[in-house]
C-alpha cells in the first residue's frame, strides 16, 4: 500500500487549500477506505523530519560530534522513532472515543485523513527551524521564533480542516487541537524522560 506521487501531490494540494481556508480542498483527499489506510502511509514522507528528531536529541544529550555516526545509539534511534510514529497516530487514535462520544463517527475517517496529511506537512516544516540550528546557520532564539510561527499556521490550518471534516462550531474545533497538542506534549515528555 504504496502512496503515490499523485497522491500526495493531489493531498499536499488540499492541505495547502486548507491553509487558505477553502474548503474546496477537502475534495483532493481520497477519502475512501483505502485512502484512509494510505494516509498513515504517508508517514514515510517525514522521514527527513525524523532524521532532524534524532540529531537534535543528540544535541540535546551532548552526543552530537562531527567523529560520530548518527545513527550509533540502537536505544535513541528506537526511542526517537516510536516518539515520531506516537506523535503521527496520538490523535487519530484518541479521537476514535471522542467521535463516539460527540456522535461523529460518519466524520472519523475524513478527519483522520485531512489530518495525517497535515501531520506530515506539519512535521515537516517543524523540522526547518531545528534543522537551521543543527548546521548553524539559525541562533537557538530565531529557530524558536521560526518554529513558532510554523506551529501557528500549522494550528490554525488543523482547526479550519477540523471544523470543516467534523462539520462542528469553532469552539469544539480548537478543543480537538489543543488535544492533539496536548498529546504530542505528553509523548515528547516521555520521550526525553526514556533518554535521559
Amino acid at each position: 500500500m504504496i502512496v503515490t506521487a499523485e497522491e500526495v501531490n493531489r493531498s499536499f494540494r488540499g492541505t495547502l487549500d486548507l491553509l487558505n481556508s477553502r474548503s474546496e480542498g477537502l475534495k483532493s483527499f481520497d477519502m475512501s477506505e483505502r485512502g484512509f489506510w494510505r494516509s498513515f502511509m504517508a508517514i514515510w514522507l517525514t522521514l527527513p523530519a525524523y532524521v532532524v528528531s534524532l540529531a537534535f536529541e543528540r544535541l540535546r544529550l551532548g552526543l552530537l560530534q562531527p567523529d560520530r555516526p548518527l545513527l550509533d545509539s540502537f536505544w535513541i534511534d528506537v526511542v526517537v522513532a516510536l516518539g515520531h510514529v506516537a506523535g503521527f497516530i496520538a490523535l487519530p487514535l484518541a479521537m476514535i472515543w471522542v467521535a463516539r462520544w460527540f456522535r461523529l463517527e460518519k466524520a472519523y475517517v475524513p478527519f483522520v485523513i485531512v489530518t495525517n496529511w497535515i501531520s506530515v506537512i506539519g512535521m515537516l516544516l517543524l523540522s526547518v527551524p531545528a534543522m537551521l540550528m543543527l548546521l548553524g546557520w539559525a541562533p537557538p532564539g530565531l529557530a524558536s521564533l521560526f518554529a513558532l510561527a510554523f506551529a501557528v499556521i500549522i494550528v490554525r490550518m488543523q482547526w479550519f480542516a477540523t471544523k470543516e471534516t467534523l462539520k462542528i462550531a469553532s469552539l469544539p474545533a480548537l478543543g480537538i487541537v489543543v488535544l492533539g497538542i496536548l498529546l504530542n506534549s505528553v509523548i515528547g515528555t516521555a520521550m526525553r524522560g526514556l533518554l535521559g
